[in-house]
Formats: structure tokens, C-alpha cells, sequence
């Protein structure tokens, strides 16, 4: 029961995860008309709970993936689903502090006047950071719910089928 309870809350926050970095992947077609200013006052004040909230989420999500991946004994489709779920979920995160986490750190230091003339490189590598996290998260979040799927099925239901 405990195993359950506990892939519940990770399939939640993985999806949780997803739908904020494929968030950042859907708003790219437009955050690519802004001026550099607009961009950064965009920056500066709708990702402020991202950065709390979102993190912790994140975090979580990975954590409780590991954990249940440790949970699942035999080497099954789900046990390997779930190291499959694992990794991504781990690659995403080494994408943000690899990619994300030094655009944040520049351009928290900037204001509109400071704003430098390179700054698309910039917004565009956090972007990318973005969206291959969210491809990262997608793949995790597919793998769960396959391993999920795989358990439910039983000799009876194949036959019936």
C-alpha cells in the first residue's frame, strides 16, 4: 500500500514537473517577438515562484522516482521503466544547472540599462534548457505510466483481450 501512496505522489509531481517545463517550451513563439527589456521585466517577475515552488516540486519528483525505483524488486518491465523514468528525470536536472542556472544567475543581475547586447544567446539557451528538460520529463512521465500499465495486466485479462 505504502509502494502505491508513494507512486502516486511521484507520477503527480512528474507531472507536475512536465507541465511546467513544457509550459516554457509553449511560451518560446512569443517570448521571441519581445524587445530585451520586455524580456528581461518578463524574467524578473512571472518566474518568481518557479524558482521556490517549481524547484521544490522538482526535487521531489526526482527523489520520489529514485525511491520508487528501489521499491520495485524484480527486474521487470516496470522496474526498468522506472530507471528509465529515474535517469531522465536526473538528465533534466543536470540540464538546468548546466543550461537554466547560469542564464538565471546573469540576468538576475541585469536591469533593462545593463541589459547586454548578446542577450538572445542568452534567452535562447535558457529556452533550450527549457525544452529539452521538458522532453526529458516527457520521457519520464511516459515511462511511469507504461510501468504502471505494465502491472495491470493479468493472464485473465490477456485472454479475454
Amino acid at each position: 500500500m505504502l509502494l502505491k501512496f508513494v507512486r502516486f505522489v511521484n507520477l503527480l509531481l512528474v507531472a507536475l514537473t512536465l507541465g511546467m517545463t513544457f509550459c516554457h517550451a509553449l511560451e518560446y513563439p512569443g517570448k521571441v517577438k519581445l524587445t530585451g527589456p520586455e524580456w528581461l521585466t518578463l524574467q524578473h517577475n512571472v518566474y518568481v515562484a518557479f524558482g521556490v515552488v517549481g524547484a521544490v516540486i522538482e526535487v521531489t519528483a526526482i527523489a520520489t522516482t529514485w525511491i520508487v525505483f528501489a521499491q520495485i524488486r524484480s527486474w521487470k518491465a516496470a522496474r526498468v521503466l522506472t530507471l528509465l523514468a529515474a535517469l531522465c528525470a536526473t538528465a533534466a536536472l543536470g540540464v538546468w544547472f548546466g543550461w537554466v542556472d547560469p542564464v538565471n544567475t546573469a540576468l538576475n543581475a541585469w536591469t533593462p540599462e545593463t541589459l547586454p547586447d548578446n542577450w538572445m544567446r542568452f534567452r535562447d539557451r535558457w529556452e533550450a534548457g527549457h525544452a529539452v528538460s521538458a522532453a526529458l520529463f516527457l520521457l519520464a512521465f511516459s515511462a511511469l505510466v507504461v510501468a504502471l500499465l505494465s502491472e495491470t495486466e493479468t493472464p485473465q485479462r490477456r485472454f479475454l483481450s
